[in-house]
């Protein structure tokens, strides 16, 4: 009987337990597509590790979001100054990619965007 007293606890405690949240989960599902699309579609062109695929990832679920945010930020804003924030938004971006890839990544990530723009692939 004890046994059975123990089982209903323990299953009901598993039942009312709250799910740990993976980092994507705080972001809309098409920021987390489109973040994973791009990762991926740079790491078959760059090579990343796993390391810094994850890394890579979460910077561009950030970019991604800080770039949503802006736009609806910046409705009624000049084009001058729309412009001017999304590129320090751009130029964090790159700053922050540059810094996690090794020098023949980087080699290889410039030859992509010279390209065509990484950010559209």
């Amino acid at each position: 009987m004890n046994y059975l007293l123990a089982a209903a606890v323990f299953t009901a405690s598993l039942g009312s337990a709250v799910s740990a949240k993976e980092p994507g989960d705080i972001y809309p599902k098409a920021v987390q597509v489109r973040a994973t699309t791009l990762t991926q579609a740079l790491a078959h062109r760059i090579h990343l590790n796993e390391g810094q695929y994850v890394l890579i990832k979460r910077l561009h679920l950030e970019y991604l979001t800080e770039r949503r945010t802006l736009e609806l930020e910046l409705a009624g804003a000049t084009p001058e100054q729309r412009d001017r924030k999304l590129a320090a938004a751009q130029e964090r971006y790159e700053q922050t990619l540059d810094d996690l890839l090794n020098p023949s990544q980087r080699v290889a990530y410039q030859q992509l965007r010279a390209n065509f723009t990484a950010h559209r692939l």
